[in-house]
């Protein structure tokens, strides 16, 4: 998933309710797989990559409750959670995909209905808020409201209404999504991101609905870089940018001064999401892996799903 409009900061931790809405793009190349299964007379568990994960455990809890009324461990059941491709790297929504991924698993585990999308957006939202998103795939906005009936994601555009291509560079950190979320609280900028980014929103889905890629392109860039900016302007002045993402966004400059469309996006990590077209998408990639960076190219992705992983899954 690529967040396009992105949000830091959340009003209500509980209901992991941010301040504003968002907008984001899943991907074709990104994704997370979890398998269930269940336990020989035991407790419920979750694995991530093979490993026990305290804080995804946590998480789960509240998406066990909503969807069973019980806790996570009273299921018996067994998941296991993992990311594809393998990648060390650190801002491209992974959490996302497994919040999502994790949901509609745990759904289809307790229950033979069909899925609600709309009230699984509301579940998902309790593991990550932008897994709102990510389990309606396209491009879906979330509604930040007031309560949990009120905040849910939308799929409002697919890749018919914009055939957005992506080159996406991988690039590690030791930041936590949870520590940028409270630091931003602290930036004396962060009211005023609340209201560009709630404007933003309004802009971006008229230019996604429009087909109109450079103005998709110059607005997630001007998200982009305000959304960093009161990271570092926080108590404790964190700085996620890495070298490699600077020499990046210089080149994705170079290449679009060259007529080449080609526009920036990171979230929170160092990696860079570059948003470009299906022409120009070669171009990107070839300049990029130039520099000696490794490369994930992808499409607009789809909705969560039961099935077998593949490149293709999202």
């Amino acid at each position: 998933m690529q967040a396009l409009v992105k949000y830091h900061g959340l009003k209500d931790w509980k209901l992991r309710i941010p301040y504003h809405d968002s907008i984001s793009v899943n991907t074709t190349s990104l994704g997370s797989h979890v398998v269930v299964s269940e336990t020989k007379g035991g407790e419920g568990d979750l694995l991530v990559e093979g490993k026990k994960n305290d804080d995804a455990l946590k998480r789960i809890q509240g998406v066990s409750r909503r969807l069973t009324g019980k806790g996570f461990e009273e299921l018996g059941l067994h998941l296991d959670s993992s990311n594809f491709p393998a990648v060390d790297a650190k801002g491209l929504g992974f959490s996302s995909s497994a919040g999502a991924a994790v949901t509609l698993a745990l759904f289809h585990a307790v229950s033979d209905d069909d899925p609600d999308y709309t009230e699984l957006s509301r579940v998902a939202r309790l593991f990550a808020g932008s897994a709102s998103r990510t389990v309606l795939g396209g491009f879906s906005r979330l509604h930040a409201g007031k309560g949990y009936e009120d905040t849910f994601a939308e799929k409002f555009a697919d890749e018919k209404e914009l055939p957005l291509r992506m080159v996406i560079v991988p690039l590690t950190s030791s930041v936590r999504t949870e520590d940028a979320h409270r630091e931003v609280e602290s930036s004396p900028f962060f009211r005023s991101r609340i209201e560009s980014a709630s404007k933003r929103c309004e802009e971006m889905e008229k230019a996604i609905l429009g087909g109109d890629l450079r103005k998709v392109g110059e607005l997630t860039e001007q998200d982009t870089l305000e959304l960093h900016s009161i990271t570092m302007t926080g108590t404790n002045r964190l700085v996620i940018m890495s070298p490699d993402t600077i020499r990046i966004i210089t080149k994705v400059r170079e290449l679009r001064s060259n007529s080449v469309e080609a526009y920036f996006s990171m979230q929170t990590g160092p990696s860079v999401f570059i948003n470009t077209s299906e022409e120009d998408e070669d171009k990107v990639r070839r300049a990029v892996a130039h520099m000696g960076y490794k490369t994930i190219v992808s499409g607009v992705g789809r909705e969560a799903r039961i099935g077998r992983a593949s490149p293709s899954s999202d």
